[in-house]
């Protein structure tokens, strides 16, 4: 039931939906739901004292338990963290963005473009109703029209033009919540609602638009989070030529008209570490992707150094993908950016200064350094070409680029030493050259826009307007806590404690102002601040107090630092000192949560110094921006250094121009601005980091509402009475608890009137008096209800609304009955009606059988006809695609014959070819083998030979061997000794003929197997060789090939060299061809303002002529009324009238003019003291007075009169430089005025 429907906080979603089913004590056991509330996820347990109050938020449910949707969530009847959280997640996925609580506007990015949101006719309703159609019943304008930035837009202007003060709208939110779309949107905004004055004031308001673009473009770059995620704050004062009330009206006009005269804009902290670097999938400035996009006209006309570079040719930007902002690639972003720039009426050799000096930031990532191979201490720079190209762009000699960025002057004293750099400080120094440079173009640009656009400059009736009113827009970054914070994030953390300040201060203000409207006292109410945290940061012994003495003292450094901060205050509870934390790291406990910060670089980083050595050699850059801004920035510096020096032991060092100083000073500036404004509010929230429409992630935003302060704000307006009702809804809700009916409520029903807006005001106090009686509270001898019946609101304190729901629950009990027995009844009376509409549905069917069977029996004997008569046309049919299936089949059969006789042809003649190309190729492989079978051949001829001697020398061996043993044989058979004489010489003859053939025969044996082994080795070696030949061969051709295509391509370079020299000559003509015109035009110059001068001193001779015959006529004059003044003492003696004492003086001084001369260039007022002197006179005369001393007396010239006497001289020509005011004053008569005030500086001018 609606009752028991409350909410559960939740680690992964932030808030839950749930039902309670039973409580114990402080254990309440609850269903859960899905975040849509559509699926059960189970049952929890959770305890009481872990919520505020030890009480579960309530669900804003109506009597059918569907959760409500409000545009304004201050009707919302319970309104805390989690309703917000869910009434915008169904408004955003109704496609609605945004939601109005009270005057705060909270935006949720729909991440898409919504046409009907922005059309003109939803532009002009708001207009309409909102500006210039007020209400006079006082309620509320907005009332009738959804919420949108476009009422915070025209309710800013109808506070202006109507109300006469200033402006502003303050735009929050994290990266990728919209914030810059929104201030877009405003700005166009409230550029169509002023009237403008023709063309002019179109091309003002051109220009107030296209300096945002620009902004962007230098300032804005892709994130994790965001692909145009702003990295710097902008204030941005819209100035307004606001109509004088008074004409208006006599105009027929109720609101004055404001016409948009100019915009002036302010930036903080510039993410300087952006430039040169950033992290994986994130991208640098845009202007640098779009200079490398650039078309090559664009870089030939302003940039032709960057003709074929690319991402990849510098170290700051690498390598990455073409990404679309604004539905634009970065080439066509680039030409918005320059068509912006000649709005503004930026000349082209302003152009290319600004193109070349972002051009330089880039080639200054690319220098690369390296030990000195004489010395390990010493760093060179080792990319000279990187190095010569930078030189040249800068417009410096390399050396003194090198010098500047290997080496660090020291002042001691008044001494200097030289240091040389190690390699990591070298690098260092130059990435901080180039954020310097960086950040100075930023400024550079700015200052440009803003000349380009502010009302003193480009207004026409800017002479006539005393004070412009403003609009004020500030975008802002929002909170930020991230797994490591740096310095950047303590200050974006620090703007955002003073903007939540004020906003805290604003919404208890409004919460006065709503219990003032409702007639209900506010009494006494506690809320929580932040100025603890705000003095712990920018106290006297704050965080920016000990950083900046820790940047003063020699050996400052960042553990110092933090241990001084942590031991200064550590009765602060805003400082959060636990001992697992790094000696860097500290926390703070902002009023968004717990923010844990990493000092590492904290020192350096509020310093922000460069070398005097890189100013130097920036000061001799050719580039106006670099020389100019670096030298500027640095004499700032330096200026506050020397302040800083002067008092530093009575100050210790507070005067010094840090980084965190700076800022905490713009901040105090913009607060003071903001605080006399009237403030409205735009909080931007991001739904899902996944960038998808119409999802939301509940648990990130309920982060960022947190950190857009809006709980904050919840709690404030909600501390004195958390629940509130209209009185329409009270009386709905809870008539049931009581006697009251329709009828008494139509009857009792008073008029409305300013104390009661809806007539139920009493009726509402006397249903609550009874129903709430048992909660009343005695304080201090007085009762205090459980709650106030407002002029529209009921107000309900703690506990009282869930008493009357638990009261509803029970009385909506005792309803149950009765509607179960009217439920039961209608059940049984369904039952007999479905019965009664069952019997005649099934007579119906029965009737349907029959006749359907009839049809059946008709429609079957229809189909026997049918298909007989679709047989006879068949059968035709079938004879038909017979004949023409016959006559395709011998077609195809001859076309196959054909074509088989064709193919037979074709593979006889392919065979062929293929036999003569194999045998072409074959050919010359085959030679080579016959000439090495050859060769083989002839080894083995001889192997033969050499083998068959071997052969015969063996049998020669064995038939000796043969020969020995039977003589052998013999001598031992004991034969005669005569006859064994004769066969004893011969055996023994046969032995040693026998002993010589062995030795012959193993010496030839021997020999034949070193021949053998000979040529072995020699047919390896010459195989050998020829393998190391082919190779060789192979590779040389490879050579040869590779040769002749860089030929080729040396020669096309060549072609192409000559072609650009020619071009380059052709140039060299036509600048020569210039050079000239220029010198002819410059002499003619020279001859012009000589010319000039000579005229000039003509004049200046005429003009003192001039003068001197003034100068006679003023004696004139002043001898005629020194004769008046005679006249006037002779006829005071005649008449017996006692002369004035200041007649008689005026005997010896010297009588004024009567009238001031007149020039050509100058234009004087009359003599108020003689024109007094003679109206006094004339009335004496006429007898209207009786003392002249009186008439004297009055005619005495007052302050005002004196004043009037101050003359200015009025030049014709504006623009020229001798323009000047001269004044004359009565005491020291006109001629001493004339002659000290007008003469002596009309000619030193003049010359001048």
């Amino acid at each position: 039931m609606s009752e028991s429907c409350v909410y559960i906080a939740d680690k992964e979603f932030g808030w839950l939906p749930a039902s309670v089913v039973s409580q114990d004590g402080n254990n309440v056991i609850v269903k859960v739901f899905t975040d849509d509330g559509k699926e059960l996820m189970g049952e929890r347990t959770v305890n009481l004292k872990d919520y505020p109050d030890e009480q579960l938020p309530l669900q804003n449910v109506d009597a059918g338990g569907n959760l409500m949707e409000m545009p304004d969530m201050v009707d919302l009847p319970s309104l805390h963290e989690a309703a917000i959280l869910y009434n915008l997640k169904v408004r955003h996925a109704a496609d609605k963005p945004y939601t109005r609580v009270g005057d705060l506007i909270i935006a949720v990015n729909p991440f898409k473009w919504m046409p009907e949101l922005y059309s003109e006719e939803n532009r002009e309703e708001y207009v309409s109703k909102l500006i210039y159609l007020s209400s006079s019943s006082g309620s509320d304008p907005r009332a009738g029209l959804p919420p949108h930035v476009y009422e915070t837009s025209c309710m800013a202007y109808r506070g202006l033009a109507a109300e006469g003060k200033h402006q502003s709208i303050l735009v929050s939110g994290e990266s990728g919540a919209g914030k810059t779309e929104t201030v877009k949107i405003v700005m166009r905004h409230l550029s169509s609602v002023t009237s403008g004055a023709g063309d002019k004031s179109s091309l003002v308001v051109q220009r107030v638009l296209d300096g945002q673009p620009l902004l962007e473009a230098f300032g804005n770059a892709k994130t994790v989070r965001n692909n145009n995620s702003s990295r710097f704050g902008k204030f941005i004062q819209m100035e307004f030529d606001v109509e004088d009330a008074t004409q208006a009206a006599f105009s027929g006009r109720a609101i004055p008209n404001c016409v948009l005269a100019g915009s002036v804009c302010e930036t903080y902290l510039l993410e300087k570490s952006r430039v040169v670097s950033h992290e994986e999938n994130e991208r640098g400035y845009h202007i640098f992707y779009q200079l490398l996009a650039a078309s090559d006209e664009n870089k030939e006309m302003y940039m032709p150094y960057l003709l074929g570079k690319s991402g990849t040719d510098f170290r700051y930007i690498g390598a990455c993908d073409p990404i679309k902002i604004d539905g634009m690639f970065d080439d066509e972003k680039f030409q918005e950016t320059l068509d912006a720039l000649r709005i503004l009426e930026m000349t082209e050799d302003k152009l290319r200064m600004l193109f070349q000096a972002i051009s330089c930031v880039l080639q200054l990532g690319n220098i690369s350094f390296a030990k000195d191979p004489d010395d390990d201490e010493r760093s060179v720079v080792d990319s000279g070409e990187e190095l010569s190209v930078l030189a040249q762009w800068i417009g410096v000699p390399d050396q003194a680029v090198a010098r500047a960025l290997t080496h660090r002057t020291i002042v001691a004293g008044k001494e200097q030493y030289e240091v040389p750099l190690k390699v990591g400080d070298a690098r260092d120094g130059c990435d901080a050259f180039a954020k310097e440079i960086y950040q100075q173009i930023f400024d550079w640009l700015v200052r440009e826009i803003n000349q380009m656009t502010c009302a003193a400059n480009n207004y026409d009736d800017a002479d006539q307007v005393q004070e412009y009113g403003l609009i004020a827009l500030l975008d802002i970054f929002g909170f930020e806590s991230f797994k490591i914070n740096r310095f950047e994030q303590l200050c974006i953390n620090y703007t955002n404690e003073k903007l939540q300040q004020k906003y805290t201060i604003d919404i208890f203000r409004s919460v006065q102002e709503e219990y003032t409207h409702e007639g209900i006292e506010l009494g006494n109410i506690q809320f929580a601040d932040n100025v603890d945290v705000l003095r712990l940061i920018e106290g006297k012994i704050g965080i920016i107090s000990v950083l900046n003495e820790e940047c003063v003292r020699p050996k400052g450094n960042d553990k110092s630092f933090v241990s001084k901060v942590k031991e200064i205050n550590k009765d602060v509870p805003a400082l959060i000192n636990e001992k697992l934390h790094k000696p860097t790291e500290f926390a703070i406990e902002h009023y968004a949560g717990v923010v844990k910060y990493d000092a590492t670089m904290f020192v350096q980083k509020n310093t922000d110094a460069l070398p005097k050595d890189i100013i130097d050699c920036a000061c001799m850059s050719t580039n106006g921006i670099i020389q100019v801004e670096l030298k500027a920035a640095a004499d700032a510096k330096i200026g506050g250094l020397a302040a800083g020096g002067a008092q530093g032991r009575s100050k210790r060092g507070s005067s010094m121009v840090t980084v965190a100083t700076k800022f905490k000073s713009q901040l105090s500036s913009l607060m003071n601005d903001i605080t006399q404004t009237n403030t409205r509010y735009i909080r931007c929230i991001k739904p899902n980091p996944q960038k998808v429409p119409l999802e939301m992630d509940m648990f990130s935003s309920s982060e960022q509402l947190r950190c857009a302060g809006v709980v904050a704000a919840v709690t404030i307006s909600r501390v004195a009475f958390p629940n509130r009702l209209m009185h329409e809804t009270a009386l709905e809700r809870f008539s049931c608890l009581s006697n009251i009916t329709v009828e008494s409520l139509i009857d009792q029903r008073q008029e409305r009137s300013e104390n009661d807006e809806t007539g139920y005001k009493e009726i509402v106090r006397n249903i609550f008096d009874t129903l709430l009686k048992d909660m009343e509270k005695e304080d201090e001898g007085e009762i205090v209800k459980a709650f106030e019946c407002g002029n529209s609101r009921v107000y309900f304190r703690l506990g009282a609304l869930e008493s009357l729901e638990a009261k509803r629950l029970v009385a909506l009990g005792v309803f149950a009955t009765s509607i179960e027995r009217i439920v039961r009844g209608f059940t049984a009376r369904s039952i007999f009606l479905k019965l009664t509409y069952g019997t005649i549905a099934s007579q119906a069917n029965a009737r349907r059988v029959v006749g359907r069977k009839k049809f059946l029996r008709a429609k079957e004997n229809a189909i026997n006809i049918e298909c007989w008569v679709r047989c006879l046309y068949a059968k035709r049919e079938l004879k038909r695609l017979t004949r023409e299936k016959a006559a395709t089949t011998i077609e195809s059969g001859w076309r196959t014959v054909m074509a088989l006789s064709v193919l037979k042809k074709s593979i006889a003649a392919t065979i062929l070819i293929q036999k003569i190309i194999r045998g072409a190729l074959q050919r010359p492989k085959f030679q080579i083998a016959l000439k090495e079978a050859e060769e083989d051949a002839r080894v083995n001829s001889k192997l033969a030979a050499l083998q068959k001697r071997l052969q015969q020398a063996e049998m020669k061996f064995f038939a000796a061997d043969k020969k020995r043993i039977e003589a052998e044989k013999r001598a031992g058979s004991g034969g005669a000794d005569v006859s064994s004489d004769a066969p004893g010489d011969e055996s023994g003859g046969d032995a040693s003929s026998g002993g010589d053939l062995t030795g012959q025969s193993q010496a030839l044996i021997d020999e034949s197997k070193e021949m053998l082994e000979y040529f072995r080795k020699e047919v390896f070696k010459l195989k050998s060789a020829n393998y190391l030949l082919r190779t060789d061969m192979q590779t040389l051709q490879k050579e040869h090939r590779e040769l002749q295509s860089h030929s080729e391509a040396t020669e096309a370079s060549y072609t192409a060299m000559r072609h650009n020299i020619g071009k380059l000559s052709q140039s060299n003509m036509r600048l020569a061809i210039e050079l000239g015109e220029e010198k002819s035009f410059i002499l003619k110059l020279k001859k012009d303002l000589k010319m000039d001068r000579i005229r000039h001193n003509a004049e200046l001779q005429r003009r003192s002529e001039e003068v001197m015959g003034r100068d006679k006529i003023h004696e004139t004059e002043s001898k005629k009324l020194q004769t008046q003044l005679t006249r006037l003492r002779e006829i005071c003696i005649e008449n017996g009238i006692e002369v004035p004492e200041e007649l008689e003086e005026s005997k010896t001084k010297p009588v004024p003019p009567l009238s001031a001369p007149k020039f050509e260039r100058a234009t004087f007022q009359s003599d108020p003291f003689k024109d007094s002197l003679l109206r006094s006179l004339e009335n004496h005369n006429k007898g209207e007075g009786t003392s002249l001393s009186k008439a004297y007396a009055s005619a005495e010239p007052t302050p005002q009169q004196q004043e009037q006497l101050q003359m200015e001289m009025i030049t014709e020509d504006d623009e020229q430089p001798w323009r000047r005011y001269n004044r004359f004053h009565r005491p020291g008569g006109y001629q001493s005025g004339y002659q000290s005030g007008y003469q002596n500086n009309y000619q030193n001018n003049y010359q001048n």
